[in-house]
């Protein structure tokens, strides 16, 4: 933790439950080729996106791309210790600078023809640039520039110039989140699986834990699917799930299960065949465990959070595509991209953290996947078995919304958060959005 001022902590009040209808979200938002250009013209270029870390950024010249939909962007650490973000594409005739990914760079050099340009977007070198009548200004041919700004040990990006900052559009969050320390966290796996299904289907998959029971009834045993706490606020949300205590619909419920005590116990250092405690005593004791014995061994300082934030899982959806699965000591960041020509496509990031302030542990190098029904995702990291019986799901659900006999999602009250979802959405595409948008178009 920097400093030695505690922040205050993530406040746990209950959000007053908005009032959204009850009318089925139509199922041409997902399949839909219109409404796929209603978000490329009204959503991704007027919204804060999630672009990378900013610890990938150590050096100057060290560079990430953001690929979102048709756009791809460059985010570069600057001699002054900045990051500048551009738009990664040769003013000369539109070639990609980079390819996606991470790198380091004295200037970027176009493989077309060999047009160079400095770090800082300035256009160094036109090859023969007396040939051009029109002159090569470098001033008018530097890179474009994209609005970049950081939070969280994170860089965002926004192709709007005239976006409000960054920490106003993300409203609660740094104040919710700033008590995790992202900035502290290591990337110990980075994945991502191209997916047969729109990014809102797998947004809406991880907005919910009703699907709980269906998709994964493994893990009624370690955690409660029906008391989850939900809060909307103007653009993000959160849900609570109570995590080390079996599911009301689970016949141990009230019980410590075998899992708990083999997996919830033991990982918080916890003799789990000797615990003595009640059913009750077993969270107190997980936190307690990681508080004060397992925080200091990572060198992490836990003070700042709620014994619950040290059990659970915090779960907040940062509009439009980031979703997180917050535990105390470590997180799940999942990155939901569209495809960038194919509403039946999309890409899912998926980064593994460990919070690890003192580590010199190596960044996870990234892995690109393409998803399929034996696909084994074991090694990412804990999350592999939940994340196949997600992503077994969603090219059904994709190929389902396509069926003649279904129109719409029947929303309810515990898929609030996606209905909130897209309320928001609404306010950014309903302007961009003709009325055969609703309709098929094929």
């Amino acid at each position: 933790m920097k400093g030695s001022q505690k922040l205050p902590p993530t406040p746990l009040e209950r959000a007053q439950r908005p009032e959204l209808g009850h009318e089925p979200i139509p199922k041409q938002r997902y399949t839909s080729r219109r409404s796929m250009r209603a978000e490329q013209e009204g959503l991704w270029p007027r919204v804060w996106l999630l672009a990378g870390f900013d610890a990938d950024l150590a050096e100057p010249g060290d560079y990430a791309t953001c690929e979102v939909g048709r756009e791809s962007v460059v985010a570069v650490r600057q001699p002054d210790g900045r990051i500048r973000a551009f738009h990664n594409v040769c003013m000369h005739r539109g070639n990609r600078l980079v390819e996606p990914g991470r790198g380091s760079a004295r200037r970027f050099s176009c493989l077309f023809h060999g047009w160079k340009y400095g770090i800082d977007g300035a256009l160094e070198q036109a090859l023969d640039a007396e040939s051009f009548p029109q002159g090569c200004p470098p001033g008018s041919l530097d890179l474009r520039s994209v609005r970049c700004e950081s939070w969280g040990g994170f860089f965002w990006i926004n192709l709007d110039p005239d976006a409000e900052p960054l920490t106003d559009y993300l409203e609660v969050i740094p104040a919710h989140l700033d008590p995790y320390h992202f900035e502290e966290m290591k990337v110990v796996g980075d994945y991502t699986l191209e997916i047969d299904a729109n990014w809102k289907t797998s947004m809406d998959a991880f907005h919910e834990a009703y699907h709980i029971y269906g998709t994964h009834p493994d893990t009624l045993d370690v955690n409660d699917d029906v008391d989850v706490p939900i809060d909307c606020y103007d653009r993000h949300s959160r849900m609570l799930l109570k995590l080390a205590v079996a599911s009301p619909r689970h016949p141990e419920h009230g019980q410590i299960t075998a899992k708990i005590r083999e997996h919830f116990l033991t990982t918080a250092g916890i003799d789990g065949t000797s615990f003595r405690g009640r059913a009750e005593d077993v969270r107190p004791a997980i936190a307690k465990a990681v508080r004060e014995v397992q925080g200091p061994a990572m060198g992490a300082d836990f003070s700042e959070l709620h014994d619950e934030q040290l059990v659970d899982d915090f779960h907040y959806s940062i509009f439009p595509n980031i979703t997180l699965n917050i535990f105390g000591r470590s997180a799940w960041l999942f990155r939901h991209r569209p495809h960038p020509n194919d509403p039946d496509k999309m890409y899912f990031d998926f980064f593994n953290l460990l919070r690890l302030p003192n580590s010199e542990i190596p960044r996870a190098e990234h892995q690109h996947l393409v998803s399929r029904d034996d696909l084994v995702l074991e090694p990412l990291g804990g999350g592999g078995e939940l994340l196949a019986q997600d992503t077994y799901n969603l090219p059904r659900i994709q190929r389902g919304m396509h069926s003649s006999g279904f129109q719409g999602l029947h929303l309810g009250d515990q898929e609030i958060r996606i209905r909130h979802f897209h309320s928001v959405l609404d306010r950014y595409i309903g302007a961009f959005t003709d009325p055969g948008a609703n309709s098929h178009d094929g």
